[in-house]
């Protein structure tokens, strides 16, 4: 039997009316039980809505690198006309199987606006085609890329963050710390943005008490996720590039913006996270968004906490080397 909390009663009004609408827009958009090609079919249906509108680029270009796996697309966002833009890496989330750069299109123009970076929305290959840790090595490359290309790009190649959401932020997380183990560089790094991710619990409070069919975070929808993911559960729980709570996180460590939302069940992962950044003596900032849902940051067309939250973490980036 699992004791949830009723996240009806404590939703704040916004984001009860953002349930609605989701609703609305695609009856049980997030369950699981579909399969695989019809999650995904709601999934981009829902996201629709969420993406229209919102602030103008100067300019929109896409790259294409050649990954692990083949071919994969990279959306540069130019927020204005510059001779050289500091850039942020955006992984979408998703589960890792799930979504793509339109999915995110309007929260990357958002953060690009108020930065004033290029950001750098990266389609990297889903699960369960593409298998952990390739995603990780394709997210390490494109930041590698924008190191070492950035003049061609109208980029400071030495000044590359990573931002992401849920799965993103997992994959933001651990393709720093690739960059700084497997590959041995990660000084170009110079922040990282992480919105509601999961970086290597398997069970806490958090995820006994939230997750329901309204976010897609069920313990069924879990590990869902998780199947399609990895390739050995029993060992690559246990990888540093998995439980990225159990690596490092001091050795060369960038500042981190860790926010989380308040009825998520990966809420607790943010607050291990930020507790140990804390004691590492990292640059650090922890925020949790009451009465929201996970994945709340797509919603600036409803929401003000996602508004808030991009806000806060532009502003957090922006005292990056200060």
């Amino acid at each position: 039997m699992e004791n949830k909390l009723d996240v009806m009663k404590l939703m704040n009004d916004q984001m009860k009316a953002v349930v609605a609408k989701q609703n609305e827009l695609v009856e049980n958009a997030f369950d699981t039980s579909v399969g695989l090609e019809k999650t995904r079919e709601n999934y981009i249906k829902e996201r629709v809505f969420w993406n229209e509108g919102g602030p103008v680029m100067a300019k929109t270009e896409e790259i294409e690198l050649e990954g692990p796996l083949g071919p994969f697309m990279v959306r540069l966002y130019y927020p204005v006309l510059a001779e050289t833009l500091p850039a942020i890496e955006f992984i979408h989330g998703g589960g890792f199987m799930l979504g793509n750069p339109d999915t995110h299109d309007r929260a990357c123009r958002v953060l690009a606006e108020k930065t004033g970076a290029c950001v750098a929305s990266v389609d990297y290959h889903l699960s369960p085609e593409s298998r952990f840790p390739t995603n990780i090595k394709e997210c390490a490359q494109v930041a590698r890329y924008l190191h070492e290309h950035g003049e061609e790009l109208g980029i400071d190649g030495d000044d590359i963050a990573f931002a992401g959401d849920s799965g993103g932020a997992f994959l933001s997380l651990a393709s720093n710390l690739w960059l700084r183990d497997e590959e041995g560089d990660n000084s170009f790094v110079t922040c990282l943005i992480l919105y509601y991710g999961a970086y290597g619990l398997t069970d806490s409070m958090s995820f006994r008490l939230f997750g329901n069919e309204l976010d897609g975070m069920r313990r069924e929808d879990y590990l869902f996720y998780m199947g399609m993911y990895l390739n050995d559960m029993e060992t690559e729980l246990k990888s540093p590039y998995f439980d990225m709570l159990g690596n490092d996180l001091k050795t060369s460590m960038p500042p981190c913006y860790v926010a989380a939302a308040g009825l998520d069940p990966l809420r607790d992962d943010s607050a291990c996270l930020a507790a140990i950044l804390e004691n590492n003596g990292v640059k650090s900032r922890h925020e949790v968004f009451d009465g929201v849902l996970h994945a709340f940051i797509h919603h600036t067309r409803m929401l003000d906490a996602a508004n808030e939250c991009i806000e806060h973490s532009a502003a957090f980036w922006k005292e990056r080397r200060a």
